[in-house]
């Protein structure tokens, strides 16, 4: 009986391995079009060290932290090697290096280049030892529905290369970053996760890179966007025209659409006719002098000077059945292009031309040194224990966290799509009150600064030089709404440095603010 067991083992033991020999043999063989390892070398590991602003508390930095991002390798019209990914894997950087695949050696980098808006940055590895081996990789043009493409990087969970598959779901415009205009950008539901930022996005068709991996939505699975080769391709051009991103054009107006019939019959418009309604227009852009308010845009000039249609909500055809926001045809487009639209004007039909430039907000959304990228940076001014900055998106977000759209004030809110009425106008609110027996009382926050001792308050410096210059014994901060704050100069005077050093702030206004007062 043992050697009957014993055999019958054995034979259960023989009938395994043959299983397992057949399901081997019977492995389906590899996908046609799946990545080789030479594109696979060229995708890249950044590791990044931060110290980024506090726009929150202005006289401080945010903690020093590390992050990592995913890059890959490309060639420039000069025929240089460069590595590219995104403006925010690399923003705030103080050091960034690179690691190459199966290399251990992390390579010291510097930033050429970066587009805040369309959210790409160029860099630079000056060791040639780092590219031996490494093939730039090549473009294609935007995907269609449906194609397959391949997400590589270097997302959180591992150390190594990560490789996702996916379908092209949707063309459309977004917001690449707040405050930023919205630009063309492909959705995929490959899975695009932190760390993923930056690395390509192949085809599975050819290799060719199709878009670079640069965000997801938090609330869903398996959304994921893709910069695609246009705005790639406009970044680039940018940096080896100008030696520098300048930002995209604006379109310079605010419209409504007219999907509305009695809104179209009081216009004039014929039914073969489509459109939106200029509403507002921006005082600062070339636009002001060419349309008017009640104009109604009719067709835009494309890149290829053919007059494109616009749809009564607002949208135009794209490669088909497809349909995207009718200002692409503005930012697809370069900063002093000229563009034509048709327009109907007091119910005639009428062709202009004006200038593309840039779009100067009144509330900045991108901390950057940059002003032509709509760029701003944390500033202050304290007296008496008030607090008051310049309102940007990215204090609303720091102050507030990622829900800032639902906890800040509507007021504030309202603000961030207005234009400038000049060129160094901005939005001062009183943020905080430092609590002192001098100030007791008063418990605003963030609410915007209209006027001080009777004089509209221009800036955040014009507001210092206002303080600073006062010789009347009250000092009368009137606010938005009517509310107002009433001080003792005095006594406010003689007391501001004890409120400072009482929250320990090293000075009562920032940096740039003292060099305007050396000046």
């Amino acid at each position: 009986k043992q050697q009957q067991r014993q055999q019958q083992r054995q034979q259960q033991q023989q009938a395994k391995a043959k299983a397992v020999e057949v399901t081997v043999d019977k492995a389906p063989p590899l996908a046609p079009g799946r990545l080789d390892q030479t594109r696979l070398k060229s995708v890249v590991k950044l590791f990044v060290v931060k110290a980024e602003p506090n726009y929150a508390q202005p006289w401080q930095v945010r903690p020093q932290r590390s992050s990592t991002g995913s890059g890959f390798v490309i060639r420039d019209s000069s025929g240089k090697l460069r590595v590219i990914t995104n403006a925010h894997v690399v923003n705030h950087s103080t050091t960034v290096h690179i690691r190459r695949p199966g290399n251990p050696k992390k390579f010291p980098s510097t930033v050429l280049c970066v587009g805040y808006i369309c959210d790409l940055a160029l860099l630079e590895v000056d060791d040639d030892t780092f590219y031996e081996g490494m093939e730039p990789l090549s473009f294609s043009p935007i995907p269609q529905l449906q194609d397959t493409v391949v997400a590589v990087g270097y997302p959180r969970g591992g150390d190594s290369c990560s490789v996702t598959k996916g379908v092209v779901s949707r063309v459309d415009t977004k917001r690449y970053c707040s405050g930023g205009s919205r630009l063309l950008c492909v959705q995929i539901d490959a899975a695009i996760n932190p760390g993923n930022s930056g690395g390509p996005a192949f085809s599975r068709a050819d290799g060719s890179v199709v878009g670079v991996a640069f965000c997801k939505l938090t609330e869903s699975d398996n959304i994921g966007y893709i910069i695609p080769i246009s705005i790639v391709s406009h970044f680039l051009r940018e940096y080896e025209v100008h030696g520098r991103y300048r930002g995209v054009s604006a379109v310079g107006f605010q419209c409504q659409e007219m999907e509305n019939q009695a809104l179209r019959d009081f216009h004039g418009m014929t039914p073969e006719q489509s459109g939106v309604l200029v509403y507002r227009l921006d005082p600062m852009h070339p636009v002001a002098g060419v349309l008017r308010e009640q104009d109604v845009l009719l067709e835009c000039e494309a890149s290829d000077g053919t007059m494109v249609p616009v749809a009564d909500d607002g949208t135009i055809s794209f490669r088909g059945e497809e349909r995207v926001e009718f200002s692409h045809l503005f930012r697809c487009r370069s900063i002093g292009d000229n563009i034509r639209v048709n327009v109907l004007r007091e119910k005639k039909r009428v062709t202009l031309s004006y200038e593309l430039q840039r779009f100067y907000p009144l509330v900045p959304g991108i901390h950057t040194t940059d002003v032509l990228q709509g760029g701003c940076t944390p500033s202050y001014f304290i007296i008496g224990g008030l607090v008051f900055v310049p309102l940007s998106v990215v204090f609303l977000e720091q102050a507030y966290g990622s829900s800032w759209k639902k906890s800040c004030p509507v007021a504030v809110q309202a603000l961030l799509p207005e234009y400038k009425d000049f060129s160094d106008q901005q939005v001062v609110v009183l943020f905080q009150v430092l609590s002192a027996q001098l100030n007791y009382g008063y418990r605003l926050q963030t609410v915007q600064l209209k006027s001080f001792n009777g004089v509209e308050v221009r800036n955040l410096r014009h507001l210092a030089e206002l303080v600073d210059g006062s010789k009347d014994p009250w000092l009368r901060f009137s606010m938005d709404g009517g509310r107002s704050i009433v001080l003792c100069a005095e006594k406010t005077r003689s007391e501001s440095a004890e409120v400072l050093a009482r929250h320990a702030i090293p000075c009562d206004r920032s940096d740039e603010l003292i060099a305007s007062c050396e000046n």
